[in-house]
């Protein structure tokens, strides 16, 4: 691989307890995989309160992390620190035979067509002649020209066609609808989470399989992935890739915080 951009990432989740809680099992999927555009080093998970974690990697080959706090807390933070070394926009292969490409092909629980996306592929869909890579390229764009960018009118629980009835939604949003449209194209599609260069939250964008690769395709800013993504995860939709899993015994609310910091080396 030809590193084109090294990156130093740092991605912090923190939980508040109204009240203190006990017996806390967690399953955190917040650790960048290597894979041909990326490769990840130095790689530290820190916890507070600390405690043993076990990994494992899920039927859609993601990185967790899993652990218990038995005593009484009433804050719980982890954080993600390490380097990437990106290829730019060089693909990733798309490998059928370790992953399946039907979990990719068909609706899920957020990206079920309802009408409005219906229609919208009436007119946008795929043309005579037109390959997947271009299809979905056109559509990338299409969607960030047709979709307003709003936080708030939209929640975890939205699903594409919520998302698209609205015109507005967040990068989650943005990411189901073109899956919803790839899919209805017969294109295996699949949801990603990952990191930005810059400060702020983590990132949602889309895969696309065209002539046996993976292609990254953000139409939240209307991109390619390249040097300046650093990708997490990925599966169906968001509830594939949710960071945080977890239960506890006690009562009372919990409040998150995520600050995600990406940088040049």
């Amino acid at each position: 691989m030809q590193v084109e951009r090294t990156l130093r990432f740092c991605y912090r989740m923190s939980l508040v307890f109204s009240e203190p809680v006990q017996k806390h099992q967690f399953t955190l999927r917040m650790i960048p995989q290597s894979d041909t555009r990326q490769q990840i080093a130095d790689c530290k998970v820190t916890l507070e309160p600390a405690c043993a974690l076990q990994e494992g990697v899920d039927s859609f080959g993601n990185q967790y992390v899993y652990g218990e706090i038995a005593q009484p807390h009433s804050a719980f933070c982890v954080e993600v620190c390490g380097v990437a070394r990106l290829a730019g926009k060089t693909a990733v292969l798309c490998q059928e035979s370790q992953m399946p490409l039907a979990p990719y092909r068909f609706a899920s629980q957020y990206t079920r067509a309802g009408d409005a996306l219906r229609a919208y592929y009436a007119q946008n869909g795929q043309r005579a002649g037109e390959g997947a890579y271009a299809f979905a390229a056109r559509l990338n764009h299409q969607i960030y020209q047709d979709m307003t960018y709003v936080q708030g009118v939209t929640d975890i629980h939205t699903t594409a066609e919520e998302a698209f009835s609205s015109r507005q939604g967040v990068c989650q949003d943005y990411a189901h609808i073109m899956l919803a449209l790839c899919r209805m194209a017969d294109i295996p599609s699949r949801y990603v989470v990952g990191m930005m260069q810059g400060e702020g939250y983590s990132h949602a964008w889309v895969e696309v399989c065209a002539d046996k690769r993976w292609y990254g395709m953000d139409p939240t800013n209307d991109k390619m992935a390249d040097d300046t993504y650093i990708k997490i995860s990925h599966g169906r939709d968001y509830q594939d890739c949710i960071v945080n899993r977890g239960t506890f015994c006690g009562a009372g609310t919990q409040t998150q915080q995520v600050r995600v910091v990406v940088t040049d080396e």
